[in-house]
This record gives structure tokens, C-alpha cells and sequence, in this order.
């Protein structure tokens, strides 16, 4: 019996799609700001979060970050995205928000990339790109913003916050 050609193929590429998928970091968890492993710009700390909290299940992620304020309630901004490199739309500070999410060739970098129309005028775009280290203890995120304000360039590092028994 002789199986038809096109049906090597799409098996093949099914089984290679679901080791690819399956080979993809898991980023969940909630992750603790680590000054001292960071490396920042002149702004330091200011605007960044001191925790990141991490929901991903299947294609879906969900990032919230927690921005500690010392005179007012901390600032939550909290995105839910698709893995699959389509355009998210959301809020952010009333100002229109697009995003996409992509995974790099090897599954080990997660690249996050905004694009924000500013109200008054203007646009933010940022890129962070994920990437888990340390047997997955710690995740770094290289953030690069550009807008009217001028741009930053900061990489951040995270542990992985330890759950109580």
C-alpha cells in the first residue's frame, strides 16, 4: 500500500509543530525585582515593576507588572496576549495599545513588542525580550523604549518568588 505523499508531509509538519510547541519556555510564576543583578540607566529604577506576575496556558499569556509608588497606590498594568505573533489590542493610560508576542526559532525567548498612540500626540513603542535563566529561578527581560521622551535601555532580572510549604 502506498501513502500518498501529501500525507507524509502534513504528518511530518504536525509532529515537528508539536515538539516545537512543546520545547517553548513557560514564563509563569510571580517574579521579584533583583536590583542588584539588573542593569539600569541614569532613571534607575523609577517606572520599572517590582514584581512581575506570569499566567501562560497553551497560546495565551498574561503579564501583569506592579509598579511600587512611594506616595500612591501602586500601579498595576496587566496585558493578556496570543503567542501566535497577531496584534493584541488594549488600553494603556487611556492611550491605545498594540501588541504582539512572538517566541524565538529556538522557543527560548519570548520577544513582547508595543506600540502606544499617545492621546496628546505622540507615540511609545517598546520591546522586551524574556528569556528564563538560572534553571528557570530567574527570568531577565531586556526592555528598550523609544518615544518623544527619548529612549531607555535597561535589562532587568527577576527571581522567581518562593512559594511557602
Amino acid at each position: 500500500m502506498r501513502i500518498p505523499t501529501r500525507w507524509v508531509i502534513l504528518t511530518a509538519f504536525f509532529m515537528a509543530a508539536a515538539l516545537f510547541a512543546g520545547d517553548r519556555a513557560n514564563f509563569s510564576g510571580e517574579w521579584v525585582f533583583n536590583e542588584t543583578k539588573s542593569t539600569l540607566d541614569e532613571m534607575g529604577a523609577q517606572f520599572l515593576p517590582g514584581e512581575v506576575v506570569i499566567m501562560q496556558t497553551g497560546d495565551d499569556i498574561t503579564i501583569r507588572k506592579i509598579v511600587r509608588r512611594e506616595y500612591e497606590d501602586d500601579l498595576v498594568i496587566e496585558e493578556t496576549l496570543t503567542l501566535d505573533g497577531l496584534e493584541c489590542k488594549s488600553e494603556f493610560w487611556g492611550s491605545s495599545r498594540m501588541t504582539t508576542a512572538t517566541y524565538s526559532e529556538d522557543g527560548g525567548r519570548l520577544t513582547v513588542s508595543s506600540t502606544i498612540r499617545i492621546e496628546q500626540g505622540g507615540e511609545m513603542s517598546i520591546t522586551e525580550i524574556f528569556s528564563l535563566e538560572d534553571s528557570g529561578k530567574t527570568i531577565t527581560i531586556k526592555h528598550h523604549s523609544s518615544s518623544d521622551w527619548g529612549e531607555r535601555d535597561v535589562t532587568l532580572v527577576f527571581n522567581k518568588k518562593e512559594k511557602p510549604e
